[in-house]
């Protein structure tokens, strides 16, 4: 009796790491292009601050230096996310994912809200009513890549990993 309730046990375990690693794959071919979308909405609202920029005079400068800003992070943002993207099913299933590139993912997030503000800022000096409505455009596209950035965040973080809790110890 003892012996087929050890071998029950063990063959529930084994199929639960299995069923796991599966899921596992799964889930890394999901948001494979999540990386490519948001560098693609985020370049096109660089060209736009970058457009915004020229026609007024009082926040033109501004508007000017969060473009090149955040074309710079864009290019970093992307890079971290296509990195947490491309480590294969079965590492994230066993050590978790990655958590550097999660970590520098969350601080362009923060950089960009930042941006946010200063662009917030800059409509608010602004004298003419159409450039506050494509200013206004530009920040809410703006917050819409930051948000699906954060929900690219919390979707890698909580993915299941049997020795994830190791791994963070030493990070």
């Amino acid at each position: 009796m003892r012996i087929k309730n050890i071998f029950t046990a063990t063959t529930l375990l084994l199929l639960f790491v299995v069923l796991s690693t599966f899921v596992a794959l799964a889930q890394n071919d999901k948001g494979k292009e999540t990386s490519q979308q948001y560098k693609s909405k985020v370049s096109g609202v660089v060209q736009e601050l970058k457009d915004l920029a020229s026609k007024n005079q009082n926040i033109g400068e501004e508007v000017r230096v969060v473009a090149q800003e955040q074309e710079e992070l864009n290019e970093r943002a992307a890079n971290a996310m296509e990195k947490v993207e491309a480590r294969g099913g079965f590492k994230t299933f066993l050590i978790g994912t990655d958590y550097k590139n999660i970590g520098a993912l969350r601080s362009e997030v923060v950089t960009t809200q930042n941006h946010i503000d200063r662009l917030t800022k800059a409509k608010e000096r602004a004298t003419d009513d159409l450039i506050k409505a494509d200013l206004d455009a530009q920040i809410q596209a703006l917050e819409e890549a930051n948000a699906s950035a954060l929900n690219f965040i919390q979707t890698n973080e909580s993915k299941f990993s049997l020795f994830g809790w190791f791994v963070r110890l030493f990070q």
